[in-house]
């Protein structure tokens, strides 16, 4: 988010509809346009969320800045079309060093998780969303409601649109995003009617693979295989609390 602030702000238009609209590349007015800058809204929602996962006394100290973080978005007072306010008054100086102070506090804190990943091949990532809207689009109707199959490959597709926008919206709302459609495809995994076993092998297969390039993201390893044994791990676990868990109800 400090990145697109800071972009905004050196881009020299005249008013803050015109900064927007060039450092998002989308037209103002336009559902392309709405759609980046609630990105960046979504960047900001995460932004305070992470400074609540750290220490009291620096959580303290940051939070007294998310109003001028939040004003600096959305600037719900002024007319962004207005020539007498250019996009360099969007934010002061002060506010940006505000925030890439606790974007580096974060970084350091939050490193090597989803929040702040150090891998930045996304490559395997999108190979394996293209993956799972095949094997969406394959799963018969009476194997997972098409309603849920639907919102599953929404999800999907939106995390392709950020692997394209990368650049704009940085590789941690990527992995963050990621472990949404992690946790969708998990929670439809266990409603599979289960009438066709090659259906069950094909979403573990396509899960494992999944969440191995979720990992190689965040954590930034080296080795493929250590990211498969890792998210091979996660699929036993998963299985055996849905087993622990039908056992009790049934």
């Amino acid at each position: 988010m400090h990145e697109i602030l800071v972009r905004v702000w050196e881009s020299g238009a005249k008013d803050f509809r015109s900064g927007w609209a060039g450092t998002l590349g989308a037209e103002w007015g336009s559902s392309e346009f709405a759609r980046r800058h609630a990105e960046v809204s979504g960047l900001l929602a995460e932004t305070i969320r992470q400074v609540h996962a750290l220490p009291e006394a620096q959580q303290h100290r940051y939070s007294r800045y998310f109003p001028q973080w939040w004003t600096a978005v959305v600037q719900p007072d002024l007319n962004w079309a207005d020539p007498g306010r250019p996009a360099r008054v969007l934010v002061t100086q002060e506010t940006l060093d505000h925030l890439a102070s606790a974007a580096d506090l974060l970084e350091g804190a939050l490193g090597g998780t989803c929040s702040a990943p150090a891998g930045s091949n996304l490559e395997a990532l999108k190979e394996s969303c293209d993956t799972w809207l095949d094997l969406l689009e394959q799963t018969p109707d009476e194997e997972l409601a098409p309603s849920l199959r639907e919102e599953i490959a929404a999800q999907i597709r939106h995390l392709l649109w950020l692997i394209d926008h990368a650049p704009l919206f940085g590789t941690a709302r990527i992995s963050r995003e990621a472990t949404t459609v992690i946790g969708s495809i998990a929670q439809a995994s266990t409603v599979l009617s289960g009438q066709d076993p090659q259906t069950g092998g094909k979403w573990k297969r396509g899960f494992i693979a999944f969440v191995a390039a979720s990992t190689l993201l965040a954590t930034g390893a080296t080795q493929l295989q250590t990211a498969i044994e890792a998210s091979s791990g996660v699929v036993k676990e998963i299985t055996q609390v849905v087993e622990s868990v039908s056992g009790a109800t049934g």
